[in-house]
């Protein structure tokens, strides 16, 4: 079917024309009205012909001749009278503007104005059609005032010609350059040439790999180093790589920030590790003397017959030991604050270990005519996993401050296996007690009831603080209840797992030492060793020397029954000692000589070193006879072990 050739002059008159009048043709007017732009007719002169539905509905209809430019905003004529004119010679014409029409609606419209010709290609009419792009345009609007307004550099560039096509302000600012001169241009006409060698580099990775690339740049602005965190990625059409965009984040502050924390944190480890060798310094030095002070007491008690003179050395063996435990109390505290406070695990008797510190506290309990009981339930009294020196100290503390605080009546420590398979232990007693208020004070540090307390009871509020970490170290929580003037309960519940049942032995007090053995003392400090001499100066021929390279020496000579080695001396420490001198029984396949490490370093670390060196048996300073014999007689067991065929010398 052929198209019905356009008549200018008739083309009202088919526009009235109803479709169902012309069942087998339709004319170009029809397609005008099906197009959903805005359209119109005109004539050269630019009235208006004819106006589409959409036309209409944004222009209003025109009533008799109207000039087509007459409907636009006035600000919109210089653009629209270029487009007419250049549309008027032949042209296609296009311009943008704002849309007036009867509503005076704030709509964007693209027009375009193209000539109609008839058959001799003269100019008949013309055709305009306007698009609505407000849409279009509003959105890209707020787009560029994001990315302008977008702290971030951002650059994008054409992957074709390698030209910037947009750069917001963070950009202008963070490469120093400006924006409307940059556009339109190329990396190596913008950048210095070592960074635009750079950009190109990594733009080459993103296009091969077709991954983004990261890299840290530092730039001079002004004189002055930025460091910017810059990410590069491409856009891709169905034809390749569209568009490189390059985003940027300066890091200067967030990197001085990090390098800042750094150096802190490496001034406070600096500072932990200083005040940790002040510690075992201090502990050191600290146990010395005590060492002196206790065992010279222990040795002058055993010899005074004169009353008084055996309670003023009583006393002073006393303060010593109370100086002691404040000493351990603050270096436990300290290793608790820097988490060095280590929790060891091996088999004990839970109810052996129960017993035994109840005993100890017992003597205390019996002088003020307080009645101790001790339970442990037939469930709990096995040989468990954990770490009993830790949960000894802890139950010591609660036993003493149990009776410390109990004029009459009873203390009782109850050990069971609760419903969830935990060991828990319960300290009762019927003491002076405390209220609510009191005990959310007496777990905190230096804190007892009342400043009362301390002048009447003593201490330095430490104990519980360190039993409370401790526990909590373990696995479990401390708690406790009181009634004022009726006595306190403290519990905690430890998750301790059974272990295999220890061998059933006989605590036979350890062999004697007659015949004389020969027993060698290394310690560089004098008191130590004259301590020492005294102690063993009934049972044994003591050789002394001040430093470890004199005991590996006299070893080589003469080697003893028995050594006492401190850890910490001049020209060649004990650990070491100990090592060579195991190398050297090694060598000579000689007899393992017991080895007691005697020595002021009191800390988990320094036993375990002491054990990996060789050593028997680690003994802390400040010392007992019936301590130091106790520890002679387990590196006597230790060594029977060992060499079941070696005796100590009798």
């Amino acid at each position: 079917m052929s198209q019905p050739e356009f008549s200018p002059e008739h083309a009202a008159d088919a526009a009235q024309t109803a479709p169902a009048e012309r069942p087998c043709a339709y004319g170009y007017l029809d397609l005008l009205e099906a197009n959903q732009d805005s359209a119109w007719i005109l004539r050269p002169n630019g009235v208006v012909e004819h106006a589409n539905q959409r036309a209409r509905a944004l222009f209003g209809d025109p009533n008799g001749e109207v000039d087509w430019r007459a409907l636009w905003p006035e600000e919109s004529r210089f653009s629209l009278d270029r487009s007419f004119s250049t549309a008027a010679e032949g042209s296609v014409a296009r311009f943008r503007a704002f849309l007036g029409g009867v509503a005076k609606a704030r709509v964007y419209c693209d027009t375009t104005i193209a000539p109609v010709r008839d058959a001799e290609g003269q100019i008949v009419r013309l055709l305009a059609t306007a698009r609505d792009v407000t849409e279009e345009v509003e959105t890209q609007g707020f787009l560029r005032t994001v990315l302008q307004l977008l702290p971030l550099p951002l650059t994008v560039k054409n992957v074709e010609d390698r030209r910037y096509v947009l750069i917001n302000r963070a950009a202008e600012d963070a490469l120093d350059l400006i924006a409307d001169e940059a556009i339109g241009r190329t990396v190596d006409q913008v950048l210095p040439p070592e960074r635009a060698e750079r950009a190109h580099a990594i733009e080459a990775a993103v296009l091969s790999g077709g991954e983004m690339q990261v890299a840290e740049e530092a730039i001079q602005i002004g004189g002055e180093t930025r460091h910017l965190l810059i990410k590069t990625l491409a856009t891709y059409d169905d034809i390749g790589a569209r568009h490189m965009i390059t985003l940027g984040e300066d890091v200067t502050a967030s990197r001085a920030s990090a390098l800042a924390l750094r150096e802190a944190l490496d001034q406070a480890e600096q500072a932990s590790r200083a005040k940790s060798a002040f510690l075992a310094n201090m502990s050191h030095e600290i146990r010395t003397p005590l060492n002196g002070i206790i065992a010279g007491a222990d040795l002058l008690s055993k010899s005074l017959t004169d009353p008084r003179a055996r309670e003023l050395v009583d006393i002073i063996a006393a303060s010593g030991q109370s100086l002691e435990g404040l000493l351990s109390d603050v270096l436990d505290l300290v290793r608790i604050e820097a988490g060095q406070m280590l929790i060891e695990t091996a088999p004990f008797e839970l109810g052996d270990m129960a017993r035994s510190v109840a005993a100890l506290c017992s003597l205390r309990a019996d002088e003020k005519g307080v009645r101790l009981n001790v339970s442990v339930e037939a469930d709990a009294d096995h040989t468990v996993i954990g770490d009993s020196a830790r949960l000894r100290q802890v139950l010591t503390n609660l036993l003493s401050n149990a009776v410390k605080f109990t004029d009459r009546g009873e203390v009782a420590l109850c050990v069971t296996l609760d419903a969830e398979g935990l060991a828990r232990f319960t300290v009762t007693d019927t003491g002076i007690g405390f209220d609510a208020a009191t005990k959310a004070r007496i777990c905190e540090r230096f804190q007892q009831a009342d400043a009362s307390f301390t002048r009447r009871f003593g201490g330095s509020g430490l104990g519980l603080a360190i039993s409370r970490e401790l526990i909590q170290l373990m696995g479990g929580e401390l708690d406790c209840d009181s009634t004022p003037g009726e006595g306190s309960t403290f519990w905690f519940a430890l998750p301790l797992a059974f272990g295999a049942e220890t061998a059933a032995h006989d605590e036979a007090a350890p062999e004697s030492l007659t015949g004389a053995p020969r027993v060698l003392v290394a310690d560089d400090h004098p008191t130590n060793r004259k301590v020492v001499e005294l102690m063993l100066a009934d049972v044994a021929d003591i050789v002394s020397v001040e430093n470890g390279l004199e005991a590996v020496e006299m070893y080589g000579l003469a080697p003893p029954d028995l050594v006492l080695m401190d850890m910490q001396m001049p020209v060649m420490d004990g650990l070491e000692a100990v090592r060579r001198i195991r190398a050297l029984e090694a060598s000579r396949g000689g007899p393992r000589a017991p080895i007691i490490m005697l020595t002021a370093n009191a800390r988990p670390e320094h036993v375990r070193a002491s054990r990996e060196a060789g050593a028997d048996v680690h003994l802390q300073k400040p010392i007992t006879t019936a301590a130091l014999f106790a520890a002679i007689g387990e590196a006597m067991d230790a060594r029977a072990d060992n060499d079941p065929d070696s005796a100590l010398s009798a």
